[in-house]
């Protein structure tokens, strides 16, 4: 239940909040300067708190838990012991951090009775869950719904019908399903009409309730693509269809829901004698400027106009709390400004999101901290660089620059292939190559790549065809993980990477797991208290494409503490961050500390 906090003062990277039993609570507001004390108060939370629960602060940047002194006018009731205070009381209280500049310390005010809704059990739980333990399935590819189209005859169709029938076992290994768009709309659902009508060319709405309610009673919860970006219409460039959420709103959109700088209005689209251009529409867009990058195949929503915000609220809640959707997954996640998916989560409450932003991931981090932290981003410089290299036989790039390997696992889906390149005649960019990644040259690399997605920090995403036709093989590696308990912030020890191999050791909140790759998959182990758990041998044109998954199986595992539990040093988190060998450091004067706040010798 982590949610991102916000920091008026100096926005999300600097925001303060208040973890209770290891949760985080909205929201953080900056309350300005006592003029007398040099002090500046944050206000952290409003909380119902009941006797025995724990209690600690959380700085959101660095997602660091600690405590300070309590401040002395506080409310009885509550001790502070080593990294966290303790309390006798239930009620709700008001929670202010004082920033002294070293000498921090913690307010503890009585607050008013607790509304509806705030009770511990009824706060939001945010949209990026930490120290998240789940692996997820892209549970379709390039439309996938289409008998005729390439791959259908090999790994079947993804049709809301086929999953059904797949469910349980889908829901023993995966425990977040990614459906495809589920909106009445064009092809495979990308550019959607209406987004009430859920019959589309993956099924009916009915058939879509029947798996969706499937995969609940099979353990999965269920993501939902979300493309509210852009939308297609119905006759014309400008007509929509009605858009209608029963409790949650009726909307009908029109030209004035239009980005006025949409391709609708361009000079080059205005009619002539020789150009039809966008006809009756051209000049009637009048919604406020795109605050995003333009999508110029269908007309792009202004989503910085509040009767637009309020359609895609109803719209969401309806998908959460009518079809049942657990989470969502954003298309074309920098078409708009990155705030309107924390508003839009704030409002719809998703277990998890994330976003689909092709950009390197400096902006895939910038446009997280504009959504204020509460958004996750499918991390595509791990595909576009690590895994590029494994599918040519070369490991020296290791973990690369991503989202996961700076440090940022919580914020970093994983993946190898998604529907946007596999058995795409227009795309070169699938694993291996256009139209290689499934043959069976590319198998031992292929499973190199998964056996890494698998061992690694971040939410992993399996691809469907992968799994339909190599499910045998990925099983063991998905077991490996959730045995040892390997989560999206685990740290990882990078401990060799050259062009023939890789190793490293992944720390797992029930044990350790070591991924070897290449020449490091020479069967010698690692003692008695490993055990194999997943792995695979070969060879191709002279190059070891070879894989094992080790995991730590002594009675006497090893216990990583989480980051409720870990001690942190207040200055260690308010350093300087900076990359060394693939790992994410903060420096504090001449001391340097890692991202558990233990010094760095």
């Amino acid at each position: 239940m982590i949610i991102a906090l916000l920091c008026a003062m100096t926005g999300w990277a600097a925001g303060y909040g208040i973890l209770v039993n290891g949760k985080t609570y909205f929201e953080a507001e900056y309350k300005g300067k006592d003029a007398n004390t040099g002090t500046y108060d944050e206000y952290l939370a409003h909380v119902k708190v009941n006797s025995g629960d724990y209690l600690q602060l959380y700085d959101i940047d660095y997602q660091a838990a600690w405590a300070v002194e309590l401040d002395q006018y506080s409310v009885a009731g509550f001790t502070r012991s080593g990294d966290r205070y303790t309390t006798t009381n239930t009620g709700c209280y008001d929670f202010y951090i004082k920033l002294k500049y070293g000498e921090d310390q913690l307010y503890i005010g009585n607050g008013s009775d607790c509304g509806e809704g705030e009770d511990l059990g009824n706060v939001y739980a945010g949209a990026v869950p930490a120290q998240c333990e789940a692996v997820l399935m892209q549970a379709f590819y390039n439309e996938s719904y289409d008998p005729k189209s390439p791959g259908v005859s090999e790994y079947g169709d993804t049709k809301w019908t086929t999953l059904s029938a797949q469910a349980s076992e889908i829901g023993a290994y995966f425990d977040y399903v990614w459906l495809p768009p589920s909106a009445y709309g064009d092809g495979a659902g990308y550019h959607p009409k209406q987004y009430s009508n859920q019959n589309s060319n993956w099924g009916t709405r009915e058939e879509l309730e029947e798996l969706i309610s499937r995969l609940h009673n099979a353990g999965s919860k269920v993501v939902a693509d979300i493309v509210i970006n852009h939308c297609a219409n119905m006759s014309s460039w400008c007509d929509f269809y009605e858009m209608d959420f029963g409790e949650y709103g009726k909307f009908q959109p029109d030209e004035t829901y239009i980005c006025s700088n949409d391709e609708v209005n361009a000079e080059w689209n205005k009619p002539t004698e020789t150009n039809e251009g966008s006809g009756d529409c051209w000049g009637k867009a009048t919604g406020n400027a795109d605050d995003g990058d333009n999508w110029d195949g269908a007309r792009d929503w202004s989503h910085d106009m509040p009767k637009v915000q309020e359609m895609f609220i109803a719209y969401l809640q309806w998908m959460r709390n009518v079809m049942k959707y657990d989470g969502f997954r954003y298309d074309k996640g920098d078409g708009f400004n990155n705030w309107h998916h924390w508003n839009y989560n704030k409002h719809a409450k998703p277990e998890i999101a994330f976003m689909e932003c092709y950009s390197g991931t400096d902006e895939i981090q910038r446009r997280i901290g504009d959504a204020k932290g509460d958004l996750m981003g499918l991390d595509f410089d791990l595909k576009w660089h690590v895994f590029n290299s494994f599918a040519g036989w070369d490991y020296s790039r290791g973990r690369g620059d991503c989202i996961m390997s700076r440090g940022d696992g919580r914020h970093s889906v994983t993946f190898i292939e998604s529907h946007d390149w596999f058995l795409r005649p227009d795309n070169e960019n699938e694993f291996g190559g256009r139209g290689n990644s499934m043959t069976p040259a590319l198998k031992g690399r292929l499973m190199q790549a998964n056996a890494f997605l698998l061992s690694m920090p971040g939410v992993p995403c399996v691809f469907y065809p992968h799994w339909a036709k190599y499910k045998e093989d990925l099983k063991p590696m998905i077991v490996a993980r959730k045995w040892a308990g390997i989560h999206s912030e685990s740290e990882v020890k990078d401990e060799y990477s050259s062009a023939t191999g890789y190793q490293a050791t992944v720390v797992g909140k029930n044990g350790w797991l070591i991924i070897c790759l290449g020449d490091k998959a020479n069967k010698q182990g690692f003692g008695a208290d490993y055990r194999l758990a997943a792995s695979n041998y070969s060879t191709m044109e002279g190059h070891n494409e070879s894989f094992e998954i080790w995991v730590n199986s002594s009675t006497d595992k090893p216990d990583p503490q989480s980051i409720e539990e870990v001690s942190f040093q207040p200055s260690a988190v308010r350093g300087e961050k900076f990359i060394q060998e693939g790992r994410l450091l903060i420096r504090v004067g001449e001391q340097v500390y890692d991202m558990t706040g233990n010094k760095i010798q």
